[in-house]
């Protein structure tokens, strides 16, 4: 055990100046060490375990004596409980590093999260920052991820839940998105707050009961023929892409994406890849009509890109862009009524529905849309394509023939009764 010193004051010990070690007294073993380039630093000497150890207690006059001394006095109540003073500083230390990285403000794990996500779509991914901004980050963004609980995510969808359920509904999966994201991260060891199945369900009603559908403005099946005459006499690339849009009634993200790699014109066949459907679940095949196909062969094959409708700078061409079309022809009369580009694909189903004998399940596969449950998705191995082929050329012969309303034809028929004798 090491000898006590007589204790030094503290104008005793700033006046201290010869380098080497300079016990001070009060705690034994506890002195000031000074190095070579004159700095001086506390040092505890003390034995544990059989060995004698050097422990650092700070810098001096950063440190005090009076703290120096406090703190010699802890390590020698640590020592006669049987406690490892430099291991037990080890852990503090490491606990602290890791409480500090655990400190994760929600934003900060929403940057984390969409940093590590690909988007197939910008503007999906500007949705997901536009709606954090704008709801989340003004309410939870500044807290730490781990002290999040129920009261702050009612605090960001109870203003919007009733007025803006679609938005709502959506905002509250992304923010259990980044939270399981913190948890997996170890930001997190709480549960998750923002689950709807069996927590925040039991809170909120569900977003199919209150949610009012607004269906997209849909032209009438009759008028198609008559607005397709209209369309052709415009030349412009986004004039094609809605012609080829109305043969196909596929969505206008896959129309302004198609590439003729994409195309095989001998087979007449367009195989949209599964990252540019709905689902992106598997590829879709589009059969094309004799129509669809006359068209493809007339459209000019542009150099520095392999897009079928390319924008003049040879990129994709923008959603609005086929959108504004619709509407600058409505406005300059060229046709009457409501319409939208993705309102083809409803005027096709309700075509299908009153005007021929295919059923629903070839429509919406014909929609690439999902049919049956997930047992009848399974067991189904064909995609219908040869039925589908038939609808589609139906389609397209349709809309490319003058309108007949059958109603009013067989009200012309007259009816000649064979006279028995």
């Amino acid at each position: 055990m090491p000898r006590l010193a007589k204790p030094l004051t503290a104008i005793e010990v700033k006046r201290l100046s010869k380098k080497g070690f300079h016990a001070v007294g009060t705690v034994a073993g506890l002195g000031l060490s000074i190095n070579l380039n004159g700095s001086k630093s506390w040092v505890l000497r003390a034995t544990y375990g059989g060995s004698r150890r050097k422990m650092g207690l700070g810098g001096f006059p950063a440190t005090t004596l009076a703290q120096a001394t406090e703190k010699a006095r802890q390590i020698k109540s640590e020592i006669e409980k049987g406690l490892d003073p430099i291991q037990t500083k080890k852990i503090n230390k490491s606990k602290l590093i890791s409480d500090r990285a655990k400190s994760k403000t929600f934003e900060e794990c929403a940057r984390l999260f969409l940093d590590s996500r690909t988007f197939h779509n910008k503007k999906h991914a500007k949705q997901w920052e536009s709606t954090l901004k704008t709801y989340a980050y003004p309410n939870i963004g500044k807290l730490i991820v781990s002290d999040i609980g129920i009261e702050s995510i009612k605090a960001v969808l109870d203003p919007i839940w009733k007025s803006k359920t679609e938005t709502a509904s959506r905002l509250q999966g992304r923010i259990k998105s980044i939270i399981d994201y913190a948890i997996v991260s170890g930001y997190r060891e709480k549960s998750n707050p923002a689950i709807w199945d069996g927590f925040l369900d039991s809170i909120y009603q569900s977003p199919k009961k209150i949610k009012v559908v607004k269906h997209m403005d849909s032209m009438p099946y009759s008028k198609v023929y008559e607005f397709l005459q209209v369309l052709k006499k415009h030349k412009t690339i986004s004039a094609k892409a809605l012609e080829f849009l109305i043969f196909t009634v596929v969505r206008s993200d896959s129309v302004r994406s198609a590439t003729w790699s994409q195309i095989d014109l001998n087979k007449g066949i367009w195989t949209i890849p599964k990252l540019l459907t709905k689902t992106k679940k598997r590829n879709h095949t589009v059969p094309l009509s004799s129509h669809a196909i006359t068209l493809l062969n007339k459209l000019e094959r542009f150099v520095g890109t392999d897009l079928l409708f390319p924008s003049p700078q040879l990129k994709k061409i923008s959603d609005n862009t086929i959108s504004k079309l619709m509407r600058d022809m409505r406005f300059n009369k060229e046709f009457k009524g409501e319409g939208v580009p993705h309102g083809f694909r409803a005027t096709f189903s309700t075509w299908r529905l009153e005007r021929t004998n295919y059923t629903q399940e070839l429509g919406e596969l014909s929609l690439m849309h999902e049919v049956g449950d997930s047992v009848y998705q399974a067991y189904q191995r064909s995609d219908g394509l040869e039925k589908r082929r038939k609808i589609m050329q139906d389609w397209s012969n349709f809309i490319n023939k003058p309108y007949q309303d059958l109603e009013k034809y067989k009200s012309k028929v007259i009816s000649l009764k064979r006279k028995v004798a």
